[in-house]
């Protein structure tokens, strides 16, 4: 069991009891004396700057001695410290203002000249409730403490007689307050202007002035950028909300090309299917002509049926020509006689005629030529007037009844 050499109380140690600062330059460690005091000492080489505060750790030691909520006090050997960097000021502030542990005092000792003003300092901000002692040594530090502790405090004072000494506090304070607590608006009390120290205090106040105002010129800076950036917001929102629409708009669009294309495909599909049978219906007369031609006796009856199966051949080859596509002998008949029977029609009424007996309706005739329904609609009143056909009567009911006819 360890114990304290000047007051021989347990000394307790725990090795998570440890911070290692993350570049493994120092580490920060921790004892606890008896019962209620924290010894803090960092453990290094050379002297360090410290970087990260070690509020969680000290935070972590008074939980695991039963010290949470209840009152503790600090001792920290300080002879491997030369100064704390800007963002473990900032840890000490928001430990002791935000935290708010209940740590009645506090020890600094062993410190390197280049550390005394920072220990100053901290010293100068402390909550009224919480109070920091310098001491020389360890011994001294322990008996401050004690001292502390029973209600004895005189051994801490310094001579309130020395009006240099307390300007040089009050000076320290000020600064302190300005520098680590922003406080820009604390007012500076100045000696009387024939003071040595009046030049010093005036600068300080001169400072807090031009901060204040810097302070000011960067939270307005910092509105206008704020600003800047809810316009350039609202303005990509808007863009984005276009983009959008616009996106929404060619999926519809896209997805009536579709299916225009689909229905555009479907009618070759099937005007495919029905050339794919015509050459197999001529192949098969063509077959039976020649078989005709070279029976050597030809009889009357065969003569004439050669001639008209030869008539039929040229006919359908001139309907194609036509039209532009290939007829089965019905579809040519069927163009021949509407041609016979309506002269004025065009090739491309025609056309239209044969899709229309072929049982094609508007729409599958629109998507073949690429035009709109309402365009194929045109075409089929000026046909209806041209063929002759009453309101009442039908060009579809016209057109079979002409196939029938054939039939």
């Amino acid at each position: 069991m360890e114990r304290c050499k000047v007051s021989g109380e347990e000394i307790i140690s725990n090795p998570r009891w440890v911070f290692r600062n993350p570049a493994k330059q120092y580490s920060t460690r921790i004892k606890r004396i008896g019962r209620n005091i924290l010894f803090i000492w960092v453990d290094s080489i050379e002297p360090v700057i410290l970087e990260h505060f070690e509020g969680d750790l000290v935070m972590k030691v008074l939980e695991n001695s039963g010290l949470k909520g209840k009152p503790f006090h600090v001792i920290w050997n300080l002879n491997r410290v030369k100064g704390i960097a800007y963002p473990y000021k900032r840890g000490i502030v928001n430990f002791l203002y935000n935290s708010q542990p209940p740590l009645h005092s506090a020890v600094f000792y062993n410190i390197i000249p280049e550390f005394l003003n920072t220990a100053e300092s901290i010293q100068a901000i402390m909550p009224s409730f919480m109070k920091l002692h310098l001491a020389k040594d360890y011994k001294n530090a322990l008996q401050i403490i004690h001292n502390f502790e029973f209600g004895n405090s005189t051994a801490v004072k310094g001579d309130e007689n020395d009006e240099y000494e307390e300007l040089k506090n009050k000076f320290i304070e000020a600064a302190a307050r300005i520098g680590w607590l922003n406080m820009l608006g604390q007012k500076i009390h100045l000696p009387p202007p024939n003071h040595e120290l009046y030049p010093f205090f005036s600068a300080l106040s001169l400072m807090q002035e031009d901060l204040a105002g810097l302070e000011a010129f960067y939270k307005k800076k910092k509105r206008n950028l704020w600003s800047i950036y809810a316009e350039k917001t609202k303005s990509m929102d808007a863009r984005i909300s276009f983009i959008e629409d616009e996106k929404q708009r060619l999926l519809v669009l896209f997805e009536k090309e579709k299916s225009e294309l689909g229905k555009k495909l479907s009618f070759r599909k099937s005007e495919s299917r029905q050339i794919g049978t015509v050459p197999n219906n001529h192949s098969y007369t063509l077959k039976e002509l020649m078989l005709d031609i070279i029976d050597p006796a030809i009889n009357p009856e065969n003569k004439k049926r050669i001639l008209e199966i030869c008539d039929t051949l040229l006919e359908t080859e001139q309907n194609e020509v036509i039209i532009g596509l290939p007829l089965t002998s019905t579809d040519s008949a069927f163009l021949t006689l509407l041609q016979r029977k309506h002269p004025n029609l065009n090739k491309r009424e025609l056309k239209i005629c044969l899709l229309i007996k072929l049982n094609y309706d508007n729409t599958d005739i629109a998507d073949y030529y690429g035009i709109s329904k309402r365009g194929m609609e045109s075409i089929r009143y000026r046909m209806h007037k041209k063929i002759g056909l009453k309101k009442n009567q039908s060009l579809k009911n016209h057109l079979t009844a002409l196939a029938v006819k054939l039939s």
